[in-house]
């Protein structure tokens, strides 16, 4: 039999070795946090012994006054883990055992992290497996919104105005110093751009040309339309989710209310009435952005630069880019309501649908604008 009393704490550590490579060790006292960092020391000394195959540690004399307990047999099992000893506690009270469970396991296993490794053709059938899903909800989502259009705008007196007006002026008026600063900016690098090849061939007048024809047809929708995607889709997305994490979509439900009538639709017409003014508004600052390098860089009046203008773009020039941004406001709208409607998961779902609904935005503006451009073309009206 061997005795350790440590003095200046109020516990004592009994060992005694076993048959078959048994070390026994019996405590006796309380355990604290003032002390406890001693006992690790002189426990994890017992588990640095090679020799033992067992560590048998019987806590029934012990009483713990803090979680300093838990802690510790956390510390002591990763210790015989390190050297290959099997640890069992005996008597640990159900206070510290409960704290222990709470931790967790010791480390969880590869497999438990990364889950099953699927083979190719399984990971091939979990991909579209997905993405079917996924886009089923997504027609199922289109046509419901198709149809809420079609009974709003039979019934205009049903739709949430002052809702629509809110949003008018959240994703519309507050937007404006943004996009005016963005499309002044962009209209400034193009012509900059521009104007150190027109210089060379004498062609400086037809800055005007360029700027005016990029900035109404392509560039003033797809910065006006990027900047609320990024601005207002992310934030339906981010409300919406909420709404339904928290439950709140349902009890919309239950109390006979339709989320699409009460949330999407109110949204949807807003964007709408709103990005084609945001594209004049755009298309405005671009040019001004033009006039500045014209004037700066090409020796050009602001007389001489509106007058080609004028020249060079028409209604139809204007008009297009005006429609365009009629279609990119139900493509803004509809994803950031549809990611926030497909929320789940609590918080990290919530990112996860914010992300979601400016990526896919923003992609599907890009494809939209390509088509619009293409059949324009052949149409012969581009």
């Amino acid at each position: 039999m061997k005795h350790e009393q440590e003095e200046t704490v109020s516990y004592s550590v009994k060992s005694e070795t076993g048959e078959n490579n048994v070390l026994l060790l019996s405590l006796d006292g309380t355990i604290n946090f003032k002390n406890v960092s001693r006992l690790q020391h002189t426990l994890e000394s017992h588990l640095d012994d090679s020799s033992y195959t067992l560590v048998k540690i019987d806590f029934a004399e012990c009483k713990a006054k803090d979680s300093s307990l838990s802690g510790l047999l956390r510390s002591l099992q990763h210790t015989a883990k390190r050297n290959n000893i099997n640890l069992e506690f005996k008597s640990i009270d159900l206070t510290t055992q409960t704290l222990l469970d709470l931790s967790g396991p010791e480390k969880p296993e590869a497999s438990t992290l990364l889950g099953p490794k699927l083979g190719f053709v399984e990971r091939i059938g979990d991909y579209l497996l997905h993405h079917h899903f996924e886009m089923s909800g997504m027609l199922q989502f289109i046509g419901r919104v198709t149809i809420s259009m079609i009974w709003s705008m039979r019934h205009p007196q049903k739709i949430r105005w002052g809702e629509v007006i809110t949003l008018v002026q959240r994703t519309g008026a507050e937007a404006l110093p943004i996009v005016a600063l963005m499309s002044a900016l962009v209209g400034l690098v193009i012509a900059f751009s521009s104007a150190i090849q027109l210089r060379q061939f004498g062609a400086n007048i037809f800055i005007a040309n360029l700027i005016g024809i990029g900035v109404t047809r392509e560039l003033g929708p797809l910065i006006a339309a990027i900047l609320l995607t990024g601005r207002s889709g992310s934030a339906f997305a981010a409300e919406i989710g909420t709404m339904k994490i928290s439950d709140e979509v349902d009890a919309l439900t239950v109390m006979g209310v339709k989320p699409l009538d009460y949330l999407v639709m109110p949204r949807i017409l807003a964007v709408m009435l709103t990005l084609p003014l945001l594209t004049l508004f755009a298309d405005v600052f671009g040019i001004i952005g033009g006039i500045v390098i014209a004037i700066a860089s090409l020796d050009l009046t602001p007389m001489a630069f509106l007058q080609q203008l004028g020249k060079a773009i028409g209604v139809w020039d204007v008009f297009s880019g005006v429609m365009k941004s009629f279609f990119f406001g139900i493509l803004i709208a509809g994803v950031g309501c549809y990611r926030g409607m497909a929320t789940h998961g609590g918080a990290l779902g919530v990112g996860t649908s914010t992300t979601a609904s400016v990526v896919s935005g923003i992609f599907l503006i890009v494809v939209a604008d390509s088509v619009f451009v293409v059949l324009f073309h052949y149409l012969g009206i581009g």
